[in-house]
């Protein structure tokens, strides 16, 4: 059975660090063995704190596993627009680096791997998808709560399959060379229609394995997500477990989401037999409120 933390209070701190406190005994087991752990916060875009994982949320949890971690932590992503880099400044991520050493990857810029995925058509195409990633023995993915154009919801699962694929960044040269397929802007390509997207974020997610899912919903998102045009929701909740799934499932029902409309959860949930997680810390069920969904959601709900 797996078992979930769920604390709201008004102090994300407090949040993030109790969630992980109640889950302590299999964090600590996981981490003692990893030798690479990565934590990879959702930095959609680089100058919107809303849509982006906030610093406060990283230290805390850079607190709590780092007395345990045997090698130095990698801090990754791979930003959805822009450069990573101002994605790190602009958040403040930098301000913590020296008090914990860890390491800075921009999963855009990063070896890969290929993963075949399917464009709209049902044709297979070959994506590349961040060697660091798929190398980490312990993934901590650590993403907000957000409404989203395309699949209806974004969250731990999706943070860690759309991030992890490479997109050139920067350069007049770079767009030139992605526009005429010298290199491949693999986050553009994933978006092949609701139904290829959804089958692809669920291809991803299966070949990437979440150890630790954090999810903080301190300041939530609704409406027009996932980044410039979405609308803050004061949640302030936070929730862990080592089973992103059920994280993700709890996330959805907190917002007011059916699982029926969220693609690749429904997938993924079609693939395992369902337990009734068991949820500790504070009662979920008073948090739970009806989001506004995205202005597209009649249309992303024919993924089927």
């Amino acid at each position: 059975m797996s078992k979930i933390s769920f604390i709201k209070s008004d102090d994300r701190n407090y949040n993030v660090t109790r969630a992980l406190s109640l889950i302590k005994s299999e964090i600590i087991s996981g981490i003692k063995k990893a030798n690479n752990i990565v934590i990879k916060p959702n930095c959609v875009v680089t100058d919107f704190q809303l849509a982006a994982t906030h610093v406060e949320t990283l230290d805390a949890i850079l607190e709590f596993i780092s007395p345990y971690a045997k090698n130095q932590i990698i801090l990754a992503e791979g930003s959805g627009v822009g450069e990573t880099v101002e994605a790190f400044k602009n958040y403040n991520y930098f301000s913590i680096q020296e008090k914990y050493g860890f390491a800075f990857i921009d999963l855009n810029r990063d070896d890969f791997k290929n993963i075949d995925l399917i464009d709209r058509n049902g044709k297979t195409w070959k994506a590349e998808v961040s060697q660091t990633i798929l190398d980490a023995d312990y993934i901590i993915s650590v993403a907000m709560p957000k409404t989203h154009n395309e699949v209806v919801y974004t969250g731990a699962i999706k943070n860690i399959a759309v991030g992890s694929l490479l997109r050139p960044e920067g350069s007049f040269a770079a767009r030139i060379a992605s526009r005429f397929g010298m290199v491949k802007n693999n986050k553009a390509m994933i978006h092949q229609g609701y139904r290829a997207l959804n089958h692809n974020i669920k291809t991803l997610s299966e070949n990437i394995p979440i150890s630790l899912a954090v999810i903080d919903g301190f300041e939530a998102m609704q409406g027009d997500g996932p980044a410039h045009s979405g609308e803050l929701v004061p949640a302030h909740w936070a929730a862990a477990s080592s089973d992103a799934l059920a994280l993700d499932l709890l996330a959805i029902e907190l917002m007011g989401i059916n699982l029926v409309d969220v693609g690749y959860l429904s997938m993924l949930s079609q693939n395992v037999k369902y337990v009734e997680p068991f949820i500790i810390g504070d009662n979920w069920r008073e948090s739970i409120k009806k989001f506004k969904m995205h202005s597209d959601f009649e249309k992303m709900r024919k993924w089927k």
